[in-house]
């Protein structure tokens, strides 16, 4: 797999953290084009960053450019954007409430490319990816989005010169749990039974076997632990997009996780090439 487009989205001037500089250094290590998108009815330093982009093309980066528009939502931007370039991964610093321009769950929804949401204020990590799967699945579309996502987590992995652990949270009903009728530790050594195969071969993807973490619970509950325990640096998950009136009534793990998370967090949509 490579990385030929990237592009990152300049956050406003209320928001803390940076998207350029992990981009670029990215897109130096991947050698791939870099564009820079800002929203040009908003008060950035649009001079600060025309000498940005200067410094920027005087390093390896292939090519750097720098776009402007005025959006009344980001993602319909970016959703029309990837009409013209194919991206191979978009930067954007998450989302904070006081913006009231987008959300990142819009994002989500409109892009076809992975989305790296970079957490502002990460707590104290270590070079950890932490990567969220259903390995117990057999239906063809999780399977083939589980290649992806790790796909992508080792080229995240490689280029932090991060260990790469997995997470897989089988369905533990809350009800049977409390009635006593099931227990975690039946649920999980029935799972690690049916997961032989995925184990294998996530262990033939460079996956130390110590690092195959089963648990189960609430997905989300148990993903947004498990990084905070082992204080990972990016969570990768994969994502399957929703339509329709239900996309309003309901939301996915991943956009629950958004608020809740203390590390950045890399989701990989279904539909990617």
């Amino acid at each position: 797999m490579k990385v030929d487009e990237i592009l990152a989205v300049t956050p406003p001037p209320e928001c803390l953290g940076d998207s350029i500089e992990p981009a670029a250094a990215l897109a130096r290590l991947w050698r791939a084009n870099l564009t820079l998108l800002y929203h040009n009815q908003r008060p950035h330093d649009v001079e600060a960053l025309k000498e940005k982009i200067e410094e920027l093309k005087q390093s390896e980066i292939p090519k750097v450019t720098l776009q402007g528009d005025n959006w009344e939502r980001l993602s319909e931007v970016v959703e029309a954007m990837q009409k013209l370039v194919r991206y191979d991964l978009i930067l954007k610093v998450m989302h904070h409430r006081s913006q009231k321009h987008t959300t990142d769950w819009h994002m989500l929804r409109a892009t076809q490319a992975p989305l790296y949401l970079l957490n502002p204020k990460p707590h104290n990590t270590q070079a950890r990816i932490l990567v969220a799967m259903d390995l117990d699945h057999r239906d063809a579309a999780v399977q083939q989005l589980n290649l992806k996502v790790m796909a992508y987590a080792k080229l995240l992995a490689q280029a932090k010169e991060a260990e790469i652990h997995v997470v897989y949270a089988p369905h533990l009903s809350r009800f049977l749990h409390e009635l006593d009728l099931i227990s975690p530790h039946e649920v999980e050594k029935t799972a690690t039974a049916n997961c032989a195969e995925a184990r294998a071969w996530l262990e033939a993807e460079g996956v130390d076997p110590a690092n195959i973490h089963i648990k189960p619970g609430d997905t989300g509950q148990v993903v947004r632990d498990k990084s905070c325990k082992l204080k990972v640096d990016t969570l990768v998950m994969g994502y399957f997009k929703r339509s329709g009136v239900l996309s309003q009534l309901w939301r996915s793990n991943a956009e629950r996780l958004i608020s809740t998370l203390h590390c950045h967090l890399l989701v990989v949509p279904a539909d990617t090439q």
